[in-house]
């Protein structure tokens, strides 16, 4: 993540309205409902949100997300390219460089901004066309921008092959599970099926604590969201705490080591929904809590928790996730009989345990990536801080 307090004074600092033409007039949002599927990708504030019959670019230009982007967490991108024939809605600012600023070193700067000074409105946030127009931009001459933003695209590409390879261990999961038990949806195989709720002991969504946030504490009960709780981890790098009061007044949503947890409600059509998630909690029993975004699932003994939970995260299990969940269009939710009624095979336990013994084998290989892989993304920020300072 950059700033402006974090450009330094070697280059010029222009701002963006003067280094970049807007082309958001030619925007147009086209509901999903609405879309004919074609071969064109179509864009809004955080990437490809789908395809659709026909283009209004044909270019290469910046997006810049004007709402609904990461401008909390800007380190998961506010800006990106788009290439050749493309649809983009009006959640996203089109940008295209005047002359003498290279279009890969503009993209560098703004993908990883903090934006929060430019930013309006409080429930959601929003970058308007004036804010963005303001935006600072450290501009040295265009063959210095040409080389931070090779040195950059090097860094990016390291630290991508180490994303992929611990992608490929993912995927050599999904394809062994196929392998061995087939389809867990059309259950091509045969296996014995079985009701979620027929394998569990417990299945609850959580609440949220009368006042919200202000029951907020700075160290407590772990209090778990949606942003916590990912496809096979539970991540605590943004998590919240209750105290100990509180927590006493929400036991039935307490969480017990090992329980399964899955996220409630989210948007379907962007790549990282945060509906249905699944994951394993692995603290001590009573040392967290749930918001109503999740829910927790207690198996019984005798099943293997682990198997289930692969099946949960298969890509083929989350599109009949999708097809049973309720809502909108754009968000939707399950609900707790939806969960219930979640079909699970049941292969013989000799067979779930051989191949648990299968991901145990290759979970073990992700510690040394993700070291590789944080290695790269420190690299990463490193040469972005320097690059847009001045000392690179």
């Amino acid at each position: 993540m950059i700033s402006r307090n974090s450009l330094g004074n070697i280059y010029p600092i222009k701002k963006l309205g003067d280094v970049a033409d807007f082309l958001d007039s030619r925007r147009k949002p086209v509901k999903e409902c609405d879309r004919i599927i074609g071969p064109y990708p179509y864009y809004g504030a955080n990437g490809l949100q789908g395809w659709i019959n026909d283009f209004l670019f044909d270019e290469n230009l910046i997006l810049l997300a004007e709402d609904g982007g990461h401008f909390d967490n800007p380190d998961r991108g506010v800006a990106y390219k788009i290439s050749g024939k493309t649809w983009v809605n009006n959640h996203a600012h089109v940008i295209k460089p005047k002359e003498g600023v290279d279009l890969d070193y503009l993209c560098r700067v703004l993908e990883n901004y903090d934006l929060t000074p430019w930013i309006t409105g409080t429930t959601r946030g929003k970058l308007t066309k004036g804010g963005a127009s303001e935006i600072l931009i450290p501009l040295p001459p265009i063959a210095e921008q040409r080389r931070i933003a090779s040195i950059l695209d090097q860094a990016d590409e390291l630290r991508q092959k180490r994303q992929q390879a611990i992608e490929k261990l993912d995927q050599l999961l999904q394809a062994t599970f196929i392998d061995m038990f087939g389809d867990p949806v059309s259950n091509p195989k045969g296996w014995e099926v079985k009701k979620l709720s027929e394998l569990s002991t417990k299945i609850h969504s959580g609440n949220t604590p009368k006042g919200g946030s202000e029951n907020y504490v700075d160290q407590g009960i772990i209090f778990l969201r949606s942003q916590n709780v990912w496809k096979n981890k539970v991540i605590l790098d943004d998590v919240a705490y209750i105290d100990a009061e509180t927590h006493s007044k929400m036991m039935k949503s307490s969480v017990k080591h090992e329980d399964l947890l899955m996220t409630k409600t989210g948007r379907i059509n962007t790549e990282n929904s945060s509906l249905g998630r699944a994951a394993i909690y692995l603290g001590e029993d009573d040392s967290a809590n749930i918001n109503g975004h999740v829910y927790l699932i207690r198996i019984k003994d005798g099943f293997n928790k682990y198997f289930i939970l692969r099946i949960l995260t298969l890509p083929d299990y989350y599109e009949y996730i999708r097809s049973v969940c309720v809502g909108g269009i754009d968000k939707r939710q399950l609900n707790k009989e939806h969960i219930e009624n979640f079909p699970i095979i049941q292969p013989p336990m000799e067979l779930q345990n051989k191949f648990s013994n299968i991901v145990q084998v290759i979970e073990s290989q992700k510690p040394k990536l993700l070291e590789q892989l944080d290695l790269a993304e420190n690299l990463f920020k490193t040469l972005q801080q320097k690059a847009f300072n001045g000392t690179l």
